[in-house]
Formats: C-alpha cells, structure tokens, sequence
C-alpha cells in the first residue's frame, strides 16, 4: 500500500471519527434520516488493503463510537460485517478490464457509475444491520427499513458532496 495513501486514509479516518463524535451524534432529519460519516472509514480504505487490517480499523471505528454513543457494540459489529462484505462488493461491480492495483477508491476516479452503487451497497448494508439489530424486534421492522434506506440516501448525498469539493486532490 503507498505510504501518501495510507497517510491519507488514516487522517481522513481520524476527521471523519471526530466528526462523527463531535457534531453529528445528536443530528437526525425527521428522526428517520442519520448521517454516519465514520463509515467512510471502510469505504474509503485503499483497495489493495489487507482484509485481516481492514476488519481491525472496522472494529476500532465502531467500537470507538460505540463508546460515545452508548450502543454496546452495534456500531463495531456493523462496521465489521461490512468490511468482510466489501471484497463481495468488489467483485460484485468490478469492470471489465479489472482494477488498477494504484486506483483510488473516488468519484473522480471510478466514476459516478461505479462509485454511487459501491458507496450505496456499503452505506445500506451497514445501516439495515445497525437499525433492524438495534429496534430487535419485528414490530419496528418496518420503522428500521425506513431508518436504514433514508439514513443511506443521506449518506449517499454527503459523501458524493464530500468527493466533489474533494476531487481536485
């Protein structure tokens, strides 16, 4: 993994937990909509990253916001499930020649009709299990489904806003 890129990916990890922590813990639109900026986290890790690391960093970013939001565990166990989900995701929607094994994972660099549905399968797994594991029980399923595809829709629109102010790097 390039050292600039790993750089980069541990500082943005580290802006988007104090983000997380700090601003967005208490912000909900129509309390159905949440913004979960720390998953970008996994997202946004290089591609060529070792799984074994991956699902450490996924630990440790929910587990760190477990600790401020009182969930014990949910968040760690979502981000992990999505971090062993992301190489399915991959060859999920892996283009025809392949990846670059320099590429970026970026708006500028996978375009719009790679990026939105990665970004999109990541946001909405993680959500559907935070929000049906966090309701457990079958009469808020259909309040946890709104939850989860709302709180993605936000997702997907403040991370593809967070990768057009950021394109230019």
């Amino acid at each position: 993994m390039n050292t600039s890129l790993s750089v980069k990916w541990f500082l943005g990890a580290t802006a988007a937990m104090a983000l997380q922590v700090l601003f967005l813990r208490d912000i909900a639109f129509a309390n159905v909509a949440f913004c979960f900026i720390y998953v970008w986290v996994i997202i946004k890790a290089p591609m060529r990253v070792a799984t074994p690391l991956l699902l450490v960093v996924a630990f440790f970013s929910g587990w760190i916001i477990d600790v401020f939001y009182n969930t014990h565990g949910l968040h760690a166990f979502g981000t992990v499930l999505v971090a062993l989900l992301r190489p399915t995701f991959f060859r999920i929607l892996t283009p025809a020649n392949g990846y670059d094994e320099r590429s970026e994972i970026s708006l500028s660099e996978m375009k719009w009709l790679w990026f939105f549905p990665y970004v999109g399968l990541m946001l909405v797994s993680h959500h559907l299990i935070l929000f049906l594991f966090e309701a457990s029980d079958l009469a808020m399923f259909g309040l946890s489904l709104v939850r989860a595809f709302s709180s993605a829709i936000l997702g997907l629109l403040v991370f593809g806003l967070l990768e057009f102010f950021n394109r230019d790097q």
